[in-house]
């Protein structure tokens, strides 16, 4: 077994000089960093290590100091620090204002487990001493130091929130957390298995890492979801987009009486998929009785509430789909979906999907 386990940590003086008293025995790797220089912290960690072969694996380890550490013996050490990569660029609106103040990631790609269909990316490399992740200047431009040789995918978070969330139900707000931001990668796209990579050697620098933004072709989908059984829209329903070439996740929204806006959809092809639920999504004492959503705090009344999402791979019971060619703004997207199964049957378990967070009376809102 292998993997990332900090343990102490410590600050070496004006001439590099540092100590670690009262270590227990045993064996440990010892890793300096510093801003610019080698961080093979990210060596140690366990999804880097996952991307690489074996082979590739014992020489990266290789890399870092290890020490024996014995009782009542004091064991000397000397870190050598070794000037590292970077990865430069500028992140830019396609009207060609800068994006400002945007948070870069960089994953390092996977060259075991591909399956052909786009890089296969590890977690990102840790970051440690209070730096925080990297993130856009005025003027848009970024720079990641520090970087190990290797080949990377490199995005952008952007805040994809969109202001006619303020009228919606608390709730469903709370369920699509997951969902105020989408990632934006080298190349343009929004999707990781598209993404074009990064390739950085020792020491050197890579400046193409620049990401364009495609705000004028982001669009939004309105539509409604109504029972097959009467046209009757149901009390709640899960709308999920999807790619049609690979059915990756692409936007997902609640639909509070069956209607639904998903914002910043790319131009292509999708699968709409939907699925309803027989319970109404609990209210806030903050909100009114209109439903349109309130800016205080307060607690969900009601009763928990439940919403089991299928998998994608197939088309299981209870869920419709629809194909969608977006090309701009689309209106009318509806589609009709089997009657939910009935509040006092409970929720599918198992691996047939995964259960919303359940809302109780003493719950503190999100």
């Amino acid at each position: 077994e292998y993997g990332l386990v900090v343990g102490e940590t410590t600050t070496s003086d004006l001439e590099g000089r540092f100590v670690f008293n009262h270590v227990r025995e045993g064996n440990y790797y010892v890793v300096a960093v510093l801003p610019g220089y080698t961080n093979l912290m990210s060596v140690l960690a366990k999804p880097h290590l996952d991307a690489l072969s074996a082979d590739e694996r014992k020489r990266a380890l290789a890399q870092v100091l290890s020490v024996t550490v014995t009782a009542s013996q004091p064991a000397q050490l000397a870190i050598r620090l070794e000037r590292g990569a970077e990865i430069d660029g500028t992140v830019t609106y396609d009207d060609g204002s800068p994006g400002i103040g945007l948070r870069v990631s960089f994953k390092l790609k996977s060259n075991s487990g591909s399956n052909g269909g786009g890089p296969q990316m590890t977690a990102e490399p840790p970051i440690f001493f209070g730096s925080g992740p990297p993130t856009t200047d005025d003027r848009g431009r970024f720079r990641i130091q520090g970087v190990l040789p290797g080949e990377y995918v490199v995005s952008v978070s952007v805040p994809a929130k969109s202001a006619a969330d303020a009228f919606k139900n608390q709730f469903a707000e709370m369920l699509e957390a997951s969902n105020d931001s989408m990632d934006v990668y080298v190349g343009g796209g929004l999707r990781a298995s598209k993404a074009e990579t990064i390739k950085v050697t020792a020491g050197g620098a890579s400046k193409d890492a620049d990401i364009t933004i495609p705000l004028s072709k982001l669009h939004t989908i309105h539509g409604q979801v109504v029972l097959q059984s009467n046209g009757q829209p149901p009390p709640t329903a899960m709308v999920q987009l999807l790619y049609a070439d690979t059915r990756e996740p692409a936007r997902m929204a609640i639909a509070p009486n069956g209607e639904f806006e998903i914002h910043y959809v790319p131009e292509g092809s999708f699968i709409l998929s939907a699925a309803a639920s027989a319970q109404a999504l609990p209210k806030s004492d903050a909100e009114g009785d209109d439903n349109s959503g309130g800016s205080g705090g307060g607690y969900f009344r009601g009763s928990s509430f439940v919403f089991s999402v299928p998998a994608n791979a197939e088309n299981p019971a209870g869920r419709a789909e629809l194909p969608l060619l977006v090309t701009g703004d689309v209106e009318h997207a509806n589609i009709s979906v089997p009657d939910p199964m009935p509040v006092n049957q409970g929720a599918p378990s198992g691996d047939a999907g995964q259960n919303a967070p359940q809302s109780n009376p003493g719950d503190s809102p999100q």
